[in-house]
């Protein structure tokens, strides 16, 4: 079962370990007879999982430190008046006081333990046992997050992370397939490609290497990782490139014709980006004067021409770079113990 669980579906590892992180929450704050407060760890104990960070025991210090002043400035703002004032002045009180000890890291846990106290009405009650009570719940409701996430699911992201760029590869092939298709037949223009949707898993390739920068890591590991940083950074600017180059072609008017270099070089583009041809020779780009001589026998006027024609030429070498790297990627793989 151990090594069926890097392959679960995302989905069903999250739900796995949500619920696991929840019994556990549940069954320690019955176990200590603090089911008054059960609430608040089972709050931590879900805002806590996390599928992104490699080390977040890092982190927990400064978690817990600004879940714990978030409460106490609850508790203490609470022995005056109530309301949702109160906890406006609150919050933003927490988060200066979170910062200003320099616990950056906890300012989203300060936050959601001084609102989660107007929410509970906990602040209403003032007394040492309460705030032992919640200090209790907080460090238990993280440390069963902790396990939940690392001990019996624990994610493999360089395992994952193949799939995620050929993701990837494919939103970009199909928004240049849809551009094609539409320089060919005309009609309405395609919408045009939203970085949001690419940038998350952009930034996940990157992650990796900053992450494991003050973790002992295996050599292989932090090689890949930093191959692995590499492609996204290719990424980002094959992603720009593309913003740059997508409205200069939507100025265009379709149909073109099947021969024209603008045509052939976007089909060249998704031939790049099809897994079997991730590594062969960087085919020789058009130069300028065969541009040139593609606007005399369209409607492009020269300029516009020569611009897509750069936009282009950028494209085909960062996919040619992507290439090599996913290549050495490869080998690393094959190479490692």
């Amino acid at each position: 079962m151990a090594a069926a669980l890097p392959a679960l579906n995302p989905l069903w590892r999250n739900s796995l370990r949500t619920w696991l992180a929840a019994s556990l929450t549940i069954g320690i704050m019955l176990w200590s007879g603090r089911s008054n407060v059960m609430m608040l760890g089972l709050l931590m104990a879900v805002l806590f999982i996390n599928d992104n960070d490699l080390t977040p025991v890092r982190n927990i210090g400064q978690l817990v430190g600004g879940a714990l002043i978030g409460i106490l400035t609850a508790v203490v703002l609470h022995q005056f008046s109530s309301g949702w004032l109160v906890t406006a002045i609150g919050l933003l009180i927490t988060g200066c006081l979170v910062r200003g000890l320099g616990l950056v890291k906890g300012v989203s846990m300060g936050y959601m333990g001084c609102w989660a106290l107007e929410v509970i009405g906990y602040g209403k009650h003032f007394n040492w046992a309460l705030i032992f009570d919640l200090a209790f719940t907080v460090v238990v409701g993280i440390a069963m997050a902790q396990i939940a996430t690392w001990t019996f699911w624990p994610r493999r992201p360089l395992q994952q992370l193949p799939a995620l760029e050929r993701g990837l590869c494919q939103q970009l092939r199909e928004q240049i397939e849809r551009m094609e298709q539409w320089l060919e037949h005309g009609g309405p223009p395609p919408a045009a490609l939203r970085s949001q949707t690419l940038l998350p898993q952009i930034l996940q390739l990157q992650q990796l290497r900053d992450q494991r920068r003050n973790t002992p890591t295996p050599q292989h590991v932090q090689l890949l990782s930093s191959r692995w940083a590499q492609t996204g950074s290719l990424w980002r600017q094959l992603l720009r490139q593309w913003l740059l180059l997508e409205p200069l072609l939507l100025e265009l008017t379709p149909p073109l014709e099947a021969s024209s270099l603008l045509r052939q070089s976007l089909n060249s583009l998704d031939l790049q980006l099809q897994p079997q041809t991730a590594t062969t020779p960087q085919a020789e780009q058009p130069s300028p004067q065969a541009w040139l001589e593609e606007a005399r026998r369209s409607t492009i006027s020269p300029p516009m021409i020569l611009a897509i024609a750069q936009q282009l030429q950028q494209l085909h070498q960062l996919l040619h770079s992507r290439g090599l790297v996913r290549h050495a990627i490869e080998a690393r793989r094959i190479s490692a113990p």
